[in-house]
């Protein structure tokens, strides 16, 4: 009797146990988050998250996945506990060999019948490597070529600004990433009185602000024809625009700003010695 008693409450157990678990998890929802949008080879992805509702014992899992051109490729997993407040938090190092290939990374949380995912984009270190090539246009004829390699985005404009004397890059993003772009020297630099090398400035502008902010940027390379520099962007950025000391061609602001200078200190040295530039007859 005892025997069948046992019996009975196993199979109520495993009959009623996953009813009742169904029941917690109606309604269930998972938050996940990541700390950026985009990584370079060696970052540490920190995923942080929570529940709506707690099961005893149960642990989230969570997959990352690397979506390539023709596969999807499982690179991280782990089962990480969930605290009693429905919390939980993972890191993961975007390095080995699984993490081979740049795009986009699927992150995935399942925690019972539930789960919930999102994209970030992950980026090989390039060094001083450029991909591609813009043509400029200079405003009074002619044009000349920009190497970059933009990442988080597509740039749509490179053009010159000669009266701020800068280089502007339009661009739609979609994540965080960085330009890497290698300027010619003959284009667009920044020279000191001496003809030595003096920092660019350089602005971002972005979607909800209402005036461009200064950022830091790294200097490459550095030779006789061009300055490389990397300038990270943030998703929602869509336009930087790098200030020198002149742009091509040389007759430009700075060009007119002399000759007006000159003209006016002729006129001043005619009119105190009363010099007059007529010949006369």
């Amino acid at each position: 009797m005892q025997k069948i008693f046992l019996v009975i409450i196993f199979f109520v157990t495993i009959l009623v146990f996953p009813a009742f678990a169904q029941e917690q998890l109606s309604g269930q929802e998972i938050i996940l988050k990541t700390d950026k949008t985009a990584y370079y080879e060696g970052d540490v992805i920190t995923i942080t998250g929570s529940v709506s509702k707690v099961i005893s014992g149960l642990d989230m899992s969570i997959q990352i996945f690397s979506e390539g051109t023709t596969s999807t490729n499982l690179v991280e997993i782990a089962q990480i506990n969930v605290s009693e407040a429905g919390e939980f938090t993972k890191t993961f190092r975007a390095t080995g060999p699984q993490w081979q290939s740049e795009g986009t990374i699927v992150i995935k949380a399942s925690y019972g019948q539930k789960s919930n995912e999102l994209n970030v984009k992950f980026f090989k270190q390039t060094g001083t490597s450029f991909t591609s090539d813009y043509e400029v246009i200079i405003p009074q004829g002619g044009t000349f070529d920009i190497e970059y390699t933009l990442k988080g985005g597509v740039l749509t404009l490179m053009e010159l600004n000669q009266e701020n004397l800068s280089l502007e890059i339009n661009m739609n993003t979609d994540s965080d990433g960085a330009l890497d772009i290698q300027i010619p020297r003959y284009g667009v630099d920044s020279l000191d009185e001496n003809g030595f090398d003096e920092d660019f400035i350089v602005l971002i502008y972005t979607s909800g602000e209402s005036y461009p902010i200064q950022t830091e940027y790294t200097e490459i390379e550095t030779n006789a024809e061009s300055r490389s520099v990397y300038i990270p962007i943030k998703d929602g950025d869509y336009k930087i625009q790098i200030i020198g000391t002149h742009v091509v061609p040389e007759f430009g602001t700075i060009a007119a700003i002399i000759l007006a200078v000159a003209i006016t200190s002729i006129i001043v040295l005619s009119a105190k010695t009363k010099l007059s530039i007529m010949p006369k007859l």
